[in-house]
């Protein structure tokens, strides 16, 4: 009987490298959680877009595309935002936006034809016995004078280096899905793929290309990320994305703050968690009680099954931290025939990880397995509120 082929997109790989946890409440116990607003801003300038593009060979006016935007956005009674205020400015962000991305087109609509929108692809990957089946949906996919450019709108603030765009596994998947897809547009080879991120707020657009060693290496990584997904333990990663999180009042991390009635001896902790806060806050003057407070915490997260716990005014988050350390003969024998040894021969640890980065994915792999556990802890890490400022 032959194994069940594995289905899976970038979007779930991606949600398990950034918190595994979310990954599994996503995916394996398949609960719903609600949109961020942040979301549901990008599906509708995505959706705008869409209508914008597929309306051929004539199209719409900036009205009719503002006018469309409009229509679709969400209404009063979906409770997305805070207040009218607050929807008056995501919604004058989508028209700034769209205002702008309209006036860039008409200036280098006549260099590309738009060929496709909303493609769906999926490739099958296979690692006897296994398989996988990716699957995806490419924003847009033009036709230009060098070849074939595929394109992905971004909604973010953040403006990524040229280097994570080049190691991008979204944009390597996207260029597989083009071959499988269309396999005559790799004809002439794939340097005529040009892979894009367009930056809508910024309206700026980033692009790489691949070789066929990077997308053999690409391959390589996604069934590594399988199996860290089947043999994980799915533990929490908190981070600035835990904002945007659907799933906090279910997190361990988030579960303390959410939860109507804070159980075993809520005032107690509560004034606990302030004298911890207080005494980090005053340079740790008495370590011995600060301590004292650890022990006491880490037995009341322990006990309540926590990662992070809120008081009035701030919060604790424990984290699991391992130190790791390289065996430097492993590393000399990979690096040296590479003549990159002497970048490093001072054993110095940023400039060995600075150096991993720009390497091809095989060398940093084989610099992985020379890397073994020093030590593993845990920490309290404090988060005070920050006080509001008052209104003159």
């Amino acid at each position: 009987m032959e194994p069940e082929i594995i289905k899976t997109s970038y979007s779930a790989l991606d949600t398990f490298k950034q918190c595994p946890l979310k990954y599994k409440f996503q995916q394996i116990d398949k609960i719903k959680a609600p949109k961020s607003k942040e979301a549901i801003f990008g599906n509708k300038i995505h959706k705008t877009l869409q209508y914008f593009h597929s309306t051929q060979p004539i199209s719409p006016t900036l009205d009719e595309l503002l006018n469309y935007l409009k229509d679709i956005w969400p209404e009063k009674e979906e409770n997305i935002f805070l207040d009218e205020q607050e929807d008056m400015i995501y919604f004058s962000e989508a028209i700034k936006i769209l205002r702008n991305y309209y006036n860039h087109y008409l200036k280098i609509k006549d260099k590309s034809t738009v060929i496709d929108i909303e493609t769906r692809f999926e490739v099958l990957l296979e690692k006897p016995p296994e398989k996988c089946l990716l699957r995806g949906i490419i924003d847009r996919i033009d036709k230009t004078a060098d070849g074939i450019e595929i394109i992905d709108y971004k909604t973010t603030k953040r403006l990524p280096s040229q280097q994570d765009i080049d190691n991008s596994l979204q944009l390597s998947l996207y260029c597989l899905g083009l071959i499988n897809r269309w396999p005559k547009f790799v004809e002439q080879g794939l340097e005529k793929i040009k892979l894009t991120f367009y930056y809508l707020k910024h309206q700026e657009t980033i692009s790489t290309r691949r070789t066929k060693e990077q997308l053999n290496d690409i391959q390589e990584q996604i069934w590594e990320r399988l199996a860290e997904i089947e043999k994980s333990d799915f533990k929490p990663i908190p981070s600035a994305l835990c904002g945007w999180c659907g799933y906090k009042n279910l997190c361990p991390m988030w579960k303390h703050k959410y939860s109507e009635q804070r159980t075993v001896n809520s005032e107690q902790i509560n004034k606990i968690i302030e004298e911890f806060l207080e005494l980090k806050k005053n340079n740790q003057k008495n370590n011995k009680r600060l301590i004292e407070l650890k022990q006491i915490i880490n037995n009341y997260l322990d006990k309540e099954k926590l990662e992070r716990i809120f008081g009035d005014i701030g919060y604790i988050t424990r984290l699991s931290l391992t130190r790791y350390e390289y065996e430097l003969e492993k590393i000399k024998e990979i690096l040296e025939p590479l003549g990159k040894w002497q970048d490093v021969l001072a054993v110095d640890s940023i400039k060995l990880k600075n150096l991993i980065k720009t390497l091809s994915y095989s060398i940093r792999k084989q610099i992985e397995k020379a890397k073994k556990i020093d030590k593993e802890y845990k920490i309290l890490k404090a988060s005070v509120k920050k006080k509001k400022r008052e209104k003159s």
